[in-house]
């Protein structure tokens, strides 16, 4: 069993947990890349109480996962950060769900071109740190609610944002369904759409058996809508 004895093990073990990046570390902490190397190597002798108050200040941690010296295992460490984070923040570290949803899955859903009817299939792969990147190069981030959780997305050409959005309970299965906000690629409409993950990758057919009817799970906005909202504007 890995024992985590030194402070600058605690250290490294709470960076590696929390999906922390070295250069947003540096720049919160106002250290160099190179001495946030060194402070996590218990035999540099470059980690200093301050480094450690900045620390838990900058991401809310408890100063005891370092200084108590009976807390020595990970999973001890695993009961200050989940509660950390769900007393402080809106988003969870739930390890359990995020091994789950490690590796690669196929989006299945309708395109925004109407005169398309085939279906939209896209590769998406979730990594260990909660990153998101699609076959297209599109890159996004995993955040993970209490019942819920949001897959947010860049899209590489227009820079528009992808919000997808499952339940936290579907993932225990190979399937799962979600919901999706996007803008459609050729008007730049906003557009909801219903549609479904899949560990293996299915044959269009079977996937368009799945989704139904396009009526029944996607709606463009109506832009009408805005139109009418524009007149209450006072320039």
């Amino acid at each position: 069993m890995q024992l985590l004895c030194t402070k600058e093990e605690k250290l490294h073990y709470v960076i590696k947990m929390l999906g922390l990046k070295a250069g947003e570390i540096s720049k919160k902490l106002g250290i160099s890349s190179s001495m946030l190397s060194q402070i996590q190597n218990p035999y540099s002798g470059k980690l200093k109480p301050y480094h450690l108050y900045a620390m838990a200040q900058a991401y809310g941690l408890s100063m005891e996962i370092f200084e108590n010296e009976s807390i020595t295992l990970p999973s001890q460490i695993d009961t200050f950060l989940n509660h950390q984070t769900e007393e402080e923040h809106l988003f969870y570290r739930n390890k359990k769900l995020l091994e789950r949803l490690q590796g690669v899955w196929y989006l299945y859903s309708y395109p925004s071109n109407l005169n398309y009817t085939d279906i939209y299939t896209t590769k998406h792969t979730i990594y260990a740190d909660g990153r998101v990147e699609d076959e297209h190069n599109n890159r996004g981030k995993l955040q993970i609610g209490k019942h819920q959780s949001l897959i947010v997305k860049e899209s590489n050409n227009c820079k528009n944002l992808t919000s997808i959005t499952f339940d936290n309970n579907r993932v225990t299965y190979e399937y799962f369904i979600f919901s999706r906000v996007s803008k459609s690629i050729n008007l730049n409409c906003e557009l909801f759409n219903f549609g479904f993950f899949s560990r293996e990758k299915l044959s269009k057919e079977e996937a368009k058996m799945i989704l139904g009817s396009r009526d029944n799970i996607q709606m463009q906005m109506n832009y009408a809508m805005l139109e009418r909202l524009s007149l209450k504007i006072k320039v």
